[in-house]
């Protein structure tokens, strides 16, 4: 007895799938032996839809109508095709991963938001050419579309650019131009998470549901349904029956329990939460009161749950993990509508090459081109850059590339505007043939100052480790007006006595085999071996660097001051307020080194930990924030790196 089969009388049981699941050959026979419906977890989100440099490059042409692509979709679409598996088609509208230049004037994100009658048609003609697309090419593969996806927020309709463009009624309008153009038979849903809560169930109901209903647009109402083991089930039921009143259809869209301990005790925990919680499902069901027809758990394995890196830490939150073992909750939920005598052992005999992914790291050089903004900073040169958090506390920051959890995300999310730019010469920015020879740091100092003039920033804080940190020195020397602080670090700056050519070039160049260890063991930390492990696995999935990034030779910064005393005498010159944040054991940007630095600025704050190397910035990330944040809150005060106190403490 499998889950497909246990509950094919009363609704269909999906997963959802990632390229790499997709491209793992046991992970789609684990999909297929077990489940009858699937969603494509991130492949067909509007940003992987529309063709960026197609609109972007010819806006003209596609102002009105878009430009769309599908290679991201396409081999999903071919899976459920040729494997006979219904998909959910998962989203059309969403305000999160829908790139900013979409609302924007020309495409160009530097020129403003489009006015609401261009937004529309792009709106409408966006939804008509994606589902002209599958239509026409996989009809009958998708039966229920998300519209769209959480547009509720705070007791309110979410602000969005939707919203500033469109306005508020852009829910309305994405669901009239999905209705006029979606094959008979398909459902269209909205779909949103945190419905349990009371709150978010009234507005959903009053200002998403009820007025489609009204107007005989929607279908259907889906709860995400990502849970906590304390998340109350009782709220749940009443949102569940609220909805189901409705009479539209009901799909549990996003399945799975938060739970970050994987003890034998936590696990039989999380098997009868969702016993109870399929329980009510089912009961549901049977008695009417909600037409469930579609329960999707969100990915197949723990080990790919997006809860890890959501949550950060080790997620245990589906029902299937390791090499496709079901755990005690995959037992739980078949009792629910199965007889616990009439449940077999699930042994999958999958054989040890299907575990082996298939996967081509060029996907994520596709993706990177999608995530990041791209402004245009010369003839030829285009900069991209990630941009994480809103308002005017900017801070900028520069490097070859940046980790998907770092200091930047975490300022962020502590209230700061982080612009995160790749340099010139690194993917996905422009290659360059130029060599600028020893001007390599003062191109990379320029570029900056030239993405802040395109976003209309004046000054800003200037934030960088390593070779981005080598940057901000330039920065200091040739834009100081227009950098308020520089946060540093691992930051050097190296003599020529210890070479021009960087670490990373004698590496490619072959002088040296690999670099120092960069890092020093850790001693119990579970916490910090997560990450350095999280660091590692990003590292073995980027692809093979371009020849064109290979060749660039960007040397040390300060190349021109040949001596470490004229070094440090220009150093003594920089005003800027700075905080270096060093390492003990760093064998790159030594203590000495960066001690020397703090004793020759004249406004700087030194902060050395122990038992961390070079990578601190993607080890400490909390206690480097929270330097950073005491740092420019100090600065943006009175300008000094240390706090005065208001009233001085009396002498003895």
């Amino acid at each position: 007895m499998n889950l497909k089969t246990a509950f094919a009388s009363r609704f269909k049981l999906g997963a959802a799938i990632s390229c790499m699941n997709l491209d793992t050959p046991a992970n789609t026979k684990l999909l297929l032996d077990q489940f009858n419906s699937f969603t494509v977890e991130n492949d067909m989100k509007p940003m992987f839809s529309l063709d960026n440099e197609a609109n972007c490059s010819e806006p003209e042409k596609y102002n009105l109508e878009p430009k769309l692509r599908f290679d991201f979709a396409k081999p999903y679409l071919d899976f459920s095709k040729e494997n006979h598996i219904a998909m959910r088609g998962h989203t059309l509208v969403w305000h999160n991963q829908t790139p900013k230049w979409f609302f924007c004037k020309n495409y160009d994100e530097t020129a403003g938001l489009a006015d609401r009658e261009t937004m529309l048609a792009r709106l409408e003609n966006y939804i008509k050419g994606v589902l002209t697309f599958v239509q026409g090419n996989y009809p009958d593969q998708i039966y229920a579309w998300d519209v769209v996806n959480e547009a509720i927020d705070e007791g309110a309709m979410r602000k969005s650019l939707w919203t500033e463009t469109i306005g508020e009624d852009f829910v309305i309008k994405a669901f009239e131009f999905a209705k006029k153009y979606v094959a008979p038979g398909v459902k269209l849903f909205y779909n949103d998470y945190d419905t349990f809560l009371p709150w978010k169930r009234d507005c959903i109901l009053n200002l998403i549901l009820k007025p489609l209903i009204e107007k005989n647009l929607i279908d259907g109402a889906g709860m995400q349904t990502h849970l906590q083991m304390d998340t109350s089930l009782s709220d749940y039921k009443d949102t569940l029956y609220a909805f189901g009143a409705t009479g539209l259809d009901i799909h549990i869209t996003e399945m799975d329990i938060h739970n970050a301990d994987p003890s034998e005790a936590s696990m039989d925990a999380l098997a009868e939460k969702y016993k109870e919680l399929f329980t009510i499902l089912v009961n549901a069901k049977d008695e009417g009161k909600a037409n469930i027809t579609s329960v999707t758990f969100w990915n197949l394995l723990d080990e790919n749950s997006w809860l890890t890196n959501f949550r950060k830490e080790v997620s245990h939150p589906l029902l299937f993990e390791g090499r496709s073992k079901a755990k005690k909750a995959y037992y739980s939920v078949l009792e629910t509508v199965v007889e616990k005598d009439q449940i077999d052992t699930w042994e999958p005999s999958y054989p040890d090459e299907d575990y082996k992914s298939h996967f081509s790291p060029d996907y994520f050089r596709k993706m990177k081109r999608l995530i990041y903004h791209q402004v245009n900073v010369e003839p030829g040169i285009n900069l991209c850059y990630e941009e994480f958090g809103s308002g005017d506390n900017y801070i900028l920051s520069a490097q070859m590339g940046f980790f998907p959890v770092g200091m930047q995300q975490q300022l962020a999310r502590m209230g700061y505007h982080v612009i995160c730019i790749t340099i010139r010469g690194f993917y996905p920015s422009s290659y360059v043939t130029e060599d600028y020879g020893d001007a390599w740091y003062d191109v990379f100092a320029s570029d900056v100052i030239k993405v802040a003039d395109k976003l209309h920033i004046d000054k800003f804080i200037y934030m960088g480790a390593s070779h981005g940190a080598g940057i901000g020195w330039h920065l200091m020397l040739n834009a100081p007006s227009r950098v308020t602080g520089f946060i540093a670090c691992v930051p050097g700056p190296h003599s020529l006595a210890e070479g021009a050519m960087s670490i990373r070039q004698m590496v490619l160049s072959g002088i040296i085999k690999e670099p120092p260890p960069m890092d020093p063991p850790i001693d119990n930390d579970p916490r910090r071996e997560q990450r350095r492990a999280f660091r590692a696995m990003q590292i073995a999935t980027n692809p093979e660097p371009d020849p064109r990034e290979k060749a660039v030779d960007y040397g040390r910064p300060l190349l021109k001051y040949k001596t470490e005393e004229k070094l440090v005498e220009m150093l003594h010159t920089i005003e800027v307020p700075t905080l270096i944040l060093g390492a003990i054991d760093d064998p790159i940007s030594t203590p000495e080194l960066m001690l020397r630095t703090a004793k020759a600025l004249p406004h700087c704050k030194l902060v050395l930990y122990s038992n961390t190397g070079h990578n601190i910035d993607t080890d400490l990330i909390e206690e480097l924030c929270g330097e950073a944040d005491r740092f420019i809150k100090q600065v943006q005060k009175d300008g000094r790196v240390y706090e005065w106190a208001d009233k001085p403490l009396p002498l003895f």
